[in-house]
């Protein structure tokens, strides 16, 4: 079954959370002085390849959340018009969830 609204806010707040959490090392930067950011990233590659992966996992993880949005969006407009057009939407935007325990 397609993502319900419920889902997509699920893998939204799943999202900002990994971003919240890739970002420490980013707001570490700003304590720092030219000088330790040098010599904390740029001394080695070590460091860089650390700044690197952070970088890229942000710009990653903030792609994915747009991408998201735009869906919480889409998914949005298509119950707002069903409900408009009097269609059933208890199959189309509402899963059941079922306790397996």
């Amino acid at each position: 079954m397609a993502d319900t609204l419920g889902s997509l806010v699920d893998k939204l707040i799943t999202a900002d959370m990994k971003m919240w959490n890739n970002q420490e090392l980013i707001y570490n930067i700003r304590r720092m002085s030219f000088d330790e950011y040098k010599e904390r990233f740029f001394q080695s590659e070590e460091g860089a390849k650390l700044l690197w992966d952070a970088l890229k996992k942000a710009c990653d993880l903030n792609v994915q959340r747009n991408y998201i949005i735009d869906e919480i969006d889409q998914k949005l407009v298509e119950l707002v018009s069903a409900l408009l057009n009097s269609e059933d939407i208890e199959g189309k935007f509402i899963q059941r969830k079922y306790k397996t325990y």
